[in-house]
């Protein structure tokens, strides 16, 4: 269930159909509601077709959208996500990460646990797309811990079992928060749709600043006297960052210099 109205879904070139913002989304902004069947664990229903929507609510029971109908179940999947996942009475809520510009495609991490070991290969490979790709939908089993140990303090004691009998659509929440906050717990990337956001050397060595600054504006920072662009924060804090040509003359001494090496070893004609 979408519950922003700046989004519409469309073909993408790779990947079937996809999620993109229409107008500018507020960070934080909620996009929308993990709704679908309730049915008991690993059994979708027959109109699943193949697809794996399956999303996990408890112990007892799945969300299984209908493949056939819009809704969050369409994001795809990226290793630089706008957009992640939190849970009010288990229910699963999609919201953006940061400010998100008109064109840009909604994604999230698909963030799973343990692969199967009767998952065909190949079938859970991330194709996204980024630098930082980790090439599977898996994560990484230490940032996963922290994840599940998360998840736990945001259900809480909501019981187990499904307010509705197996078969029946999981009812929408009588209410939604206008904004989730931010928390260290999730990745925080800068588009590439923008130029980078020109900061204050003084925010560099400010996590919480950087953080800030890139969920705010939505885009990558550029600390000129450091000569670095930082393109976000990753799992456990790590910082990802590039450092920038200087300047023309630097970039021309740059490419002199690989001609040189090139030439040097050449074999001679």
């Amino acid at each position: 269930m979408f519950l922003n109205p700046n989004i519409e879904v469309r073909e993408t070139e790779e990947y079937g159909k996809g999620i993109f913002a229409t107008a500018e989304i507020e960070p934080g902004a909620i996009i929308g509601d993990y709704l679908g069947i309730v049915t008991k664990p690993d059994e979708g229903p027959e109109h699943e077709d193949g697809s794996v929507y399956d999303m996990w609510y408890s112990d007892e029971a799945d969300i299984c959208p209908s493949h056939e109908e819009d809704g969050v179940h369409l994001l795809n999947t990226s290793c630089e996500p706008n957009c992640a996942m939190t849970a009010i009475d288990r229910h699963t809520l999609l919201f953006a990460l940061r400010r998100i510009y008109p064109g840009e495609e909604l994604t999230y991490d698909y963030f799973m646990g343990d692969q199967e070991e009767d998952c065909d290969a190949g079938t859970d490979n991330c194709k996204c797309g980024s630098e930082f790709c980790r090439g599977t939908i898996y994560s990484n089993p230490k940032a996963y811990d922290e994840w599940d140990e998360y998840l736990e303090a945001l259900i809480g004691d909501s019981p187990e079992e499904p307010p509705v009998p197996y078969g029946e659509m999981l009812p929408s929440l009588d209410e939604y928060p206008e904004s989730i906050d931010d928390n260290p717990i999730y990745s925080l990337w800068g588009t590439h749709v923008c130029e980078p956001l020109e900061c204050d050397t003084e925010i560099f060595g400010d996590l919480a600043a950087i953080r800030n600054a890139i969920r705010e504006s939505g885009r990558q920072l550029k600390f000129t006297d450091l000569n670095v662009i930082v393109e976000g924060v990753m799992y456990g804090g790590h910082i990802a960052l590039k450092h920038m040509i200087k300047s023309a003359h630097d970039s021309a001494r740059t490419t002199n210099i690989a001609k040189d090496q090139e030439l040097a070893v050449s074999p001679s004609a």
